[in-house]
Formats: structure tokens, C-alpha cells, sequence
């Protein structure tokens, strides 16, 4: 075709005006469709809300039934089939007495309460749900759900009148250290072939904190003190601000510190002495690596281990943290200690190894003074390595949590190292820091 004939052919007159109405109807018919899909997303959205709480009542059970029926029915009587057409009207009476069984309004108030929201492993907690009907008619009989952990328990509540009250009591036992969660309470109603299953919540859920066993330790064999150089010493000063203990008065002290009444009372003159004021900064390094330990019960003893020191150094006020691979836990006070510690479960966390999770937690709190890493029976080199991590001024000492260890204590070049097969041997491993 020759240029001429492709000029004229594009040249055509009335193909570019019917091109450009198609393209301009077209544009219309595209807005026009958005703009009725944007107005029909709210009542779409409105349908879906509604119809949910109904879908959500049926069971797998009652969707092969109504499916039954959709599919059964019209067969049945397009081919005459009887015992379709017998099996269609039987699952359709069972659907309505299952609907019968399950709806209807619910008028009731209910409540969760714990006697206590912290134990300890081996204790028990109490705890009671109390329903009242809230409606001026009877409330007929239902089912009530609290679940517990993994675990699910059911209590049949009777009928009751027009503002009565039910209340069935509970108890959890601590087998180990967690955080449970109770709750929520739930009403149940269901038909006696579970074809349809409808429930509604009362409560929010309450969690129950079963904290780590821990053992009384003298804190002054952690006690190392910190003065203005970054040193660790235990000097004790007769002018600071921090009550120590009393002692006889000797020539130079401060008159100042007389304790008159004690000095009346033992017949010569007593002056307080008092503790200098840079308390230490315990660091305690908590493996959670599962390849350190045993099995779940070391690292159980591991962490009532870390939770014993933790206690034993907020007694005396002392600044506490205990980093693990995943976290650095501080505190105001032993109970959030505890709540914290009673959440912790083993985790590789990246595969740090134990010296990486101390050279981090030196990084993390750069002003400890005294640095405990508590693990299970990994080799003494592993432990060295890890206090190589640490700042040189700061003190450190290893715990080997195992139950096939036998209690000792060692050294590892300047670590030293305590074997601890059993909580209650701990407080004779710190008792030998001294």
C-alpha cells in the first residue's frame, strides 16, 4: 500500500469522531462502575457484620446438614425419590429444633475473681465465676465456658430467677512456673447434636502469675560497693547517709553519729556506722539457650536461681537486671521481678552464643559492678569466655545449674564457679563468695 493510500485510510472521515464517543462511553461506563461499587462496599460491609454472628453458629456438623437439605431436596422430588424426600424433611425438623435449642437473649452479669493473682509453683489458686440473671423474667438453663490456659472447663448454670445469683468456684494448681490466662467467661448454647454452637463472651481475662521457687541469701556477699573511681570495694564510712550498723566509739569519729540511746542503754558511748552511698549494680546473664541445659527442670533451677540473687539484692535496695538473648529485664521491685521471670522459656534467639549475650548485657548496663551468668552445665571455657566479655572491674561469678552435678566450688583461671545441683544449696555457694 502506498503512502497516499495509508494517508487517506488514516484520513477517513467519521472513524476518528465514533473512535474518540467509544472511548469517551466507555470512560463513563468504567466511573460509573466504580462509583456503584464504592456505594454498595458500605452495605456489603453492613450484610457481612450481620450475617457473621450467624455463620459463626453453625458447625461443620450443621453445614453437611443444611448442605443435605439444599442438595437433597430439590433431587429428591425432581426424581421422586422418597427416601430423600424423608431424609430432606427430617434434617430440616432437626435444624429447627436445633435453632429453637440455641437462640435466644441472654440477661446475665458475670464476673471473674482470683483470691490471689501471684503463687508460688506447688500452690494453689482459688478462684470463683458469679452469674446473675439481670432481666425481670427467669433465665433458663445454660452452659459456661472459662478457659484456662489451654485448657477449657464447663459448668452447667441452672435456671435462674429474675436477679438471682450462681456462682461456681475454682481452683489451678501450680504445677510450674507461667502466666496463665483465665477468662474469658463465656455462655454457651448449643442443641444435642452440636449442629449449631453459639456462644457470647462476659469477662475479659485475668492472668495468674505462678512465680519461680526462690531461697533466702545473705545479700552482703553481693554486696560489693562501687566508689567514685569505678573500684569495687566494701568500705564502710561514718559519714554517708546509708544506716549500716552500730560499733564503739573510738577516738576521731564524729560526734555527730553518738547514738545516744544505745549508748545509755550498754553503759559507753556507740556511733553509727553506715555504708557509702555507689551501691553496686547487679548484672545477672540468664542463658535461655536449650543446648545448655539438661532438660526443663535445670533450667527451672536456673531461673529460681537468677530469681533468688535478684530478691536477695532488692532487699537491700541494690540495683538489679537480668539480660537474656531476648530481653533486658529491669525493675522497680521484687513482685514485677518475679512477674517477669514467671513469662521467660527457653529460645535459641539468633543462636548467640553465651559469650555474645554478656558482652551485650555489659553493653546494656554499663555501670554493673557485680555480674552473675547462670546457665546449666556448659564447659568452664564457655563460662571464661563469657567473663572475658565483661568490663574487667566488674566482679563476676558463674552458676552451673544441673541436677547430676554435685555441689562445689571452682575456679576457672579468676572466675569462680558454682555447681549447683539443687536450689537449696545455693545459699552455701554465695555464702562462699565472700
Amino acid at each position: 500500500m502506498s503512502e497516499q493510500q495509508q494517508q487517506r485510510r488514516r484520513g477517513l472521515p467519521g472513524l476518528r469522531p465514533l473512535t474518540d464517543a467509544w472511548n469517551r462511553a466507555a470512560s463513563a461506563i468504567a466511573r460509573a462502575g466504580r462509583r456503584a461499587g464504592d456505594a454498595a462496599q458500605p452495605v456489603v460491609r453492613a450484610l457481612a457484620r450481620r450475617a457473621d454472628p450467624v455463620l459463626r453458629t453453625v458447625s461443620p456438623l450443621g453445614w453437611v446438614a443444611i448442605g443435605a437439605v439444599l442438595l437433597g431436596g430439590p433431587l429428591g422430588w425432581r426424581f421422586g425419590w422418597i427416601e430423600l424426600r424423608t431424609l430432606t424433611v427430617l434434617l430440616i425438623v432437626v435444624l429447627l429444633v436445633a435453632v429453637a435449642f440455641t437462640f435466644g437473649r441472654w440477661n446475665y452479669d458475670a464476673a471473674i475473681e482470683l483470691g490471689t493473682r501471684r503463687i508460688r509453683v506447688g500452690q494453689t489458686a482459688l478462684g470463683r465465676v458469679v452469674l446473675r440473671n439481670t432481666s425481670p423474667r427467669p433465665a433458663g438453663s445454660s452452659i459456661l465456658e472459662l478457659p484456662v490456659g489451654r485448657n477449657v472447663a464447663a459448668f452447667r448454670v441452672p435456671r435462674l430467677a429474675a436477679g438471682e445469683e450462681h456462682e461456681e468456684v475454682f481452683q489451678i494448681p501450680g504445677r510450674r512456673r507461667s502466666v496463665i490466662r483465665v477468662g474469658p467467661v463465656r455462655a454457651v448454647r448449643t442443641d444435642p447434636l452440636r449442629l449449631l454452637h453459639r456462644q457470647r463472651q462476659w469477662t475479659e481475662p485475668v492472668e495468674l502469675f505462678i512465680h519461680p521457687e526462690i531461697v533466702r541469701l545473705e545479700a552482703v556477699a553481693l554486696g560489693f560497693l562501687k566508689d567514685v573511681e569505678g573500684v569495687t570495694t566494701q568500705n564502710l564510712s561514718s559519714s554517708d547517709v546509708s544506716f549500716h550498723a552500730l560499733r564503739e566509739y573510738v577516738p576521731g569519729d564524729d560526734r555527730r553519729s553518738i547514738h545516744w540511746r544505745t549508748t545509755a542503754r550498754v553503759g559507753k558511748l556507740m556511733v553509727r556506722q553506715f555504708e557509702e552511698t555507689m551501691r553496686s549494680h547487679l548484672l545477672i546473664v540468664l542463658s535461655l539457650d536449650p543446648d545448655s541445659y539438661r532438660d526443663a527442670a535445670d533450667f527451672e533451677l536456673a531461673v529460681s536461681c537468677a530469681a533468688s540473687l535478684a530478691y536477695a539484692s532488692l532487699s537491700e535496695e541494690r540495683a538489679v537486671t537480668i539480660h537474656t538473648a531476648q530481653e533486658t529485664l529491669s525493675f522497680p521491685n521484687a513482685v514485677i521481678m518475679l512477674d517477669q521471670l514467671a513469662r521467660l522459656e527457653l529460645s535459641r534467639a539468633g543462636g548467640a552464643s553465651l559469650r555474645e549475650v554478656a558482652l551485650d548485657g555489659a553493653r546494656r548496663v554499663p555501670d554493673a559492678s557485680v555480674a552473675a551468668i547462670v546457665t546449666g552445665a556448659v564447659e568452664p571455657a564457655e563460662l571464661r569466655g563469657a567473663q572475658l566479655a565483661m568490663p574487667p572491674e566488674v566482679a563476676t561469678f558463674a552458676l552451673r545449674c544441673d541436677q547430676t552435678l554435685t555441689t562445689s566450688r571452682r575456679r576457672a583461671s579468676n572466675l569462680i564457679v558454682l555447681d549447683v545441683p539443687t536450689l537449696a544449696d545455693l545459699p552455701g555457694g554465695v555464702r562462699s563468695l565472700r
